[in-house]
């Protein structure tokens, strides 16, 4: 399965990128470390310089040996990562074939009040994500969109917020040429969360909207302990004894379980912190599901009508609304 990471183009994950025998990093020397690297029992010739007594590694050299493949995205100006892919170090090549949709004779952002739309979540960006949602509901991931900026932070803002609707089925705008970008779905395995999770969707089937999220919260706060510096993965969460997991892990699960129940859910970010927005009752409300984990009788937020922190991306939000329920934030 492939999985592409973004990284902010500069920050490489503790890479160092320079030469010669010696080099100053954040104030510190960088020397050439004399340390041996195995990969799998065999000795590898990796470069590495040490740093305040820690070896960094340029990410180029990781991925050659370990068989992942690492390049940069010029559209988007980021580092791209790509699990199950073989080392290249160059980003792969579009077919023109791979955009089996053009631009979508609909219009779907007419149901969308036009104050929605901005520089960055454009009506284009709209419709094709729209496009590919369709998709989604219809089973069919071959369908595709098209948006088209001359900033790459725009589509980078794009298709770093498309991650807050991950559900098991993942969308992202890949770079394709000069100012053009693809809008396409992609499937994430979650099959250890499906068995893990099962029961609890067959028992809350029949309920309410509001409920299934009473009963979706309880049983997180019953498999995940929070804590900030861990992170649980979806598909260990219910697997047995409860995991320690993190705001970002936990408002994850609650997009993925929502999603499995029915209910419009997007994770939502601000002051270093996640928690989501639901809809339901015909209408958004917040929920905070590592907060609650941590109060008695898990209900710190639920169906709250404000956000718990300062939100980074309240127009992103309001972007994503609509997307899962157009005209739902019209007031």
């Amino acid at each position: 399965m492939k999985h592409t990471a973004s990284f902010i183009a500069g920050l490489l994950c503790g890479a160092l990128l320079f030469g010669g025998t010696y080099a100053y990093a954040a104030g510190s020397i960088a020397e050439p470390s004399t340390h041996r690297v195995f990969v799998d029992g065999k000795e590898a010739k990796i470069e590495a310089y040490l740093v305040d007594g820690h070896n960094y590694f340029k990410l180029r050299d990781i991925g050659e040996q370990l068989g992942f493949n690492v390049y940069w995205d010029e559209g988007t100006q980021t580092v791209q990562i790509e699990s199950g892919t073989p080392y290249t170090g160059e980003p792969p090549v579009v077919s023109p074939t791979v955009m089996t949709t053009p631009t979508p004779s609909v219009d779907y952002s007419a149901a969308v009040d036009p104050s929605v739309f901005t520089s960055v979540y454009t009506r284009e960006a709209y419709n094709a994500v729209f496009e590919v949602l369709e998709g989604v509901h219809a089973g069919d991931l071959r369908r595709t969109g098209a948006v088209h900026y001359e900033a790459p932070d725009y589509a980078r803002n794009l298709d770093l917020l498309l991650a807050d609707i991950a559900n098991g089925i993942t969308i992202s705008a890949h770079y394709v040429s000069s100012g053009e970008y693809e809008v396409y779905a992609h499937k994430v395995d979650w099959s250890g969360a499906d068995a893990n999770s099962d029961d609890l969707i067959r028992e809350i089937s029949g309920l309410s909207d509001q409920d299934k999220v009473l009963r979706i919260n309880e049983w997180i706060c019953n498999n995940v302990i929070y804590n900030p510096k861990a992170f649980a993965k979806i598909n260990e969460i219910g697997a047995g004894a409860p995991i320690e997991g993190n705001c970002a892990s936990i408002s994850c699960a609650v997009n993925y379980l929502c999603a499995r129940s029915g209910i419009p859910c997007v994770r939502v970010h601000g002051e270093s912190h996640y928690w989501n927005a639901i809809y339901t009752d015909s209408k958004w409300s917040f929920i905070d599901v590592s907060l609650n984990d941590q109060v008695w009788g898990y209900q710190g937020l639920l169906f709250g009508e404000n956000a718990p922190k300062k939100m980074d991306d309240p127009e992103g939000l309001r972007f994503l609304q609509e997307l899962l329920v157009p005209g739902s934030t019209s007031t």
